[in-house]
């Protein structure tokens, strides 16, 4: 297996290639470490240095910002802290105990869990996720898709790293395509997952890997 590149040069491509070509998607600073860290105090879990490391690059994009993965947004520390907190207390309520999940083998069988910290939001309730809490530890880091209406929770990536790396060089190749009034072509990116690359377009079937 090749070696992926470093994570900030990754995401620094990504960037670059949105300022060229999406002048609607507009990135935050650098988060305030601190805010990282008390996020990882309130939640008590391990914040990775890949998800460090892209905070301290970008905290996310504002609020009015296209959506850089897809039409979907890249989080900001604070929207993280508030997304995982309320899924974490919804679940603890048991708001979820009545949903059937499709059974993966690559995630902890339930609906929402606390291990899974949200980085992207739809703003409209589903989240790419980093795996915290895999069943294997060796999975650790790797990124979901949770979605709040559906059972499907597609593997996207191996890891932050990796899932970044597909995105910049898909980008290049001219994968996606971004219009001023539509968007991107592809929601989600999701032609850069591993699984569920049919999940929003009107074909039958199971998941694509």
């Amino acid at each position: 297996m090749a070696e992926l590149p470093p994570l900030g040069e990754s995401f620094t491509k990504i960037q670059s290639w949105m300022k060229k070509v999406t002048p609607d998607v507009s990135f935050r600073p650098p988060a305030n470490p601190a805010a990282i860290d008390h996020f990882a105090h309130k939640s008590s879990l391990q914040i990775s240095q890949d998800l460090r490391q892209y905070l301290l690059i970008a905290d996310g994009e504002t609020r009015k910002s296209a959506g850089a993965i897809g039409n979907w947004r890249l989080m900001p520390i604070n929207e993280i802290q508030a997304a995982w907190g309320l899924l974490a207390s919804l679940s603890q309520k048991g708001a979820f105990s009545e949903k059937r999940l499709g059974a993966s083998p690559y995630l902890r069988d339930a609906w929402w869990h606390p291990g899974w910290i949200p980085i992207v939001s739809s703003d409209t309730g589903h989240y790419f996720c980093l795996d915290s809490d895999p069943p294997e530890p060796q999975r650790t880091g790797q990124v979901l898709l949770y979605l709040h209406d559906r059972p499907e929770r597609p593997l996207v990536a191996g890891s932050l790293p990796a899932w970044f790396d597909r995105i910049a060089r898909d980008l290049v190749q001219g994968i996606y395509t971004y219009d001023i009034e539509n968007g991107f072509n592809y929601e989600a990116f999701m032609w850069s997952s591993l699984e569920g690359k049919h999940l929003f377009d009107d074909i039958n079937g199971k998941l694509v890997a």
